[in-house]
């Protein structure tokens, strides 16, 4: 009697809704089609760039790069002037300077910031910690002029340090980090004082390794924006072209292309080309990017 009760409870549970397969369903489908229309700009990009321009302009739509007999035509000599028009070799070191100084000196910064509005008692830190982040309500493209002209007074407009130095801080990453220091127990830290650890010891050597998956999350995403980052390029490096970044130099090939149609293919396939890193970025580590999305909204 025991094992037919059990055969049969198996089988109700084995038993599908049909209405919740058909929910499932719709949503998959939902979700594909929405997943397709964000995607296919990208496809279309990636097709694009091996046309030539008279493709590109030829009316109607052809996603397929064609000639005008309709046979299949990949033009790879756009990707090779887009290399040399990128300059790709110091473009690309000049980025990941940029993006690696700039991601450590915001992780290191920023934790100890939200170390300090967390676990120190300094005179203060109550009413600052709410100022500090009432700054967070500021715009960004507010802070354009005053950062500019703090860079000419420091002398580094038309060099990388241009770049790294008014992003060396964040609010939001501080606040995220104050978060995660609360949530630490504080018996560690009593322990560790008991035995004469100096407060920076305690920093590096517990608490920083007890939010590591946060400063991943937060590493690659300040990474990312760097990357990015084009409008500050265009003004921080107006003439030296010798520190211009992958996002400044894909900005004047896509000023040549808009004026040159000749030059467009060029600069679809610069586009390509830009943003293969990040791709690449993404899909190896997207588990800690989806994993930012849920620890961004942690609440204290």
């Amino acid at each position: 009697m025991v094992t037919r009760y059990a055969s049969c409870s198996s089988f109700k549970r084995r038993k599908t809704n049909p209405k919740r397969v058909a929910a499932r369903v719709a949503t998959y489908v939902i979700l594909g089609i929405l997943a397709f229309l964000f995607i296919f700009p990208y496809i279309w990009l990636i097709f694009a760039s091996f046309k030539t321009p008279e493709a590109i302009f030829r009316p109607g739509f052809e996603l397929l790069p064609k000639d005008e007999n309709g046979n299949l035509q990949f033009v790879f000599v756009n990707y090779f002037n887009a290399l040399e028009s990128l300059q790709l070799g110091r473009t690309f070191l000049n980025t990941m300077v940029v993006c690696v100084v700039n991601t450590a000196l915001n992780l290191i910064l920023n934790a100890m910031a939200g170390y300090a509005f967390a676990r120190i008692d300094f005179t203060g830190r109550k009413w600052l910690f709410p100022f500090v982040l009432a700054a967070m309500m500021i715009p960004g493209a507010i802070m354009t002029i005053p950062n500019l002209v703090i860079c000419q007074y420091l002398g580094v407009i038309d060099t990388l340090w241009a770049l790294i130095l008014p992003f060396t801080m964040s609010i939001y990453n501080v606040f995220l980090m104050r978060q995660q220091f609360v949530g630490l127990s504080k018996e560690l830290e009593e322990a560790a004082t008991m035995d004469g650890a100096s407060t920076l010891k305690i920093f590096f050597t517990i608490c920083l390794p007890l939010v590591s998956p946060m400063l991943v999350v937060l590493g690659i995403t300040t990474f990312m924006w760097n990357y990015n980052n084009f409008m500050w390029t265009l003004l921080a490096l107006p003439t030296n072209r010798d520190v211009w970044t992958l996002a400044r130099s894909l900005g004047e090939l896509v000023s040549a292309g808009s004026s040159d149609p000749n030059r467009y293919p060029q600069m679809l396939a610069g586009s390509v080309i830009t943003s293969l890193p990040l791709i690449v970025v993404f899909f190896v580590l997207q588990k800690y990017i989806l994993q930012g999305v849920s620890l961004g909204g942690v609440k204290e």
